[in-house]
């Protein structure tokens, strides 16, 4: 399905990020990973279950690291097919409790972070006239979540219309907490956490949010640019 298309996928090491590269592993593509500092143990083992590929250690905040990252991938892998920002924010808190060094940590990584990524791979994209972008945003309730979210979907609703017209298609996909990621909170939390649940009255895996991913960089989504996806069972 996506035999020899080259996918750089950002948040390697984190469970939605893997499965999404196993995924897109599966459908043909070849990867280059992108993971930040504090999962290269992870990142390194996906490398070595999926017998190989293009690893790299990035601070997203960094635009000239990306930019360095984005360069070498181009070049050692020939082409860049699909983006896939799948690096979530998932850091809980109320917003005014929220202290300025966490919110330039916030916005630097999950919102700059995902724009420098964008705008890197518009160029080779360009030169293809074909490309797809993917922008994974957190769908959890909590302020400091939405921030980086939303800011996120308002860009790919504005690069969407930018790029139409030169084959890139930009869609974001939405994820609400794993059940994987639920283990570790409080009777409480898990208690309002089960007031948000939607439709379906549970929670998805990785492996369904991969499903969702893959769609979006299939052929199935030729003519859907500028759309959110929702793999959250039910909350928007």
């Amino acid at each position: 399905m996506l035999h020899a298309h080259v996918a750089l996928v950002t948040g390697a090491g984190q469970p939605v990020a893997n499965a999404i590269a196993r995924r897109l592993a599966r459908a043909g593509a070849r990867l280059a990973l992108v993971s930040s500092p504090e999962h290269e143990r992870e990142t390194a083992a996906l490398a070595k279950e999926l017998g190989g590929a293009l690893v790299m250690n990035c601070e997203a905040s960094d635009a000239q690291a990306v930019g360095a990252v984005v360069r070498r991938t181009a070049t050692e892998l020939e082409r860049i097919d699909l983006l896939v920002n799948a690096d979530l924010s998932r850091e809980p808190g109320a917003l005014s409790d929220l202290p300025p060094e966490k919110w330039k940590a916030l916005l630097g990584r999950h919102l700059s972070g995902a724009a420098w990524f964008c705008k890197e791979v518009i160029r080779p994209m360009m030169r293809q006239r074909s490309g797809r972008i993917i922008n994974l945003v957190d769908a959890t309730s909590g302020g400091t979540r939405r921030v980086a979210a939303e800011g996120l979907t308002a860009m790919t609703r504005a690069l969407a219309n930018e790029l139409s017209r030169q084959g890139i298609s930009v869609n974001t996909l939405a994820v609400h907490f794993l059940e994987a990621e639920t283990r570790h909170l409080s009777p409480e939390q898990r208690k309002r956490l089960d007031g948000e649940l939607g439709p379906l009255g549970r929670l998805g895996s990785a492996e369904e949010v991969a499903e969702a991913a893959l769609f979006l960089a299939s052929s199935a989504a030729n003519l859907t640019t500028g759309q959110r996806l929702s793999a959250t069972g039910g909350p928007a």
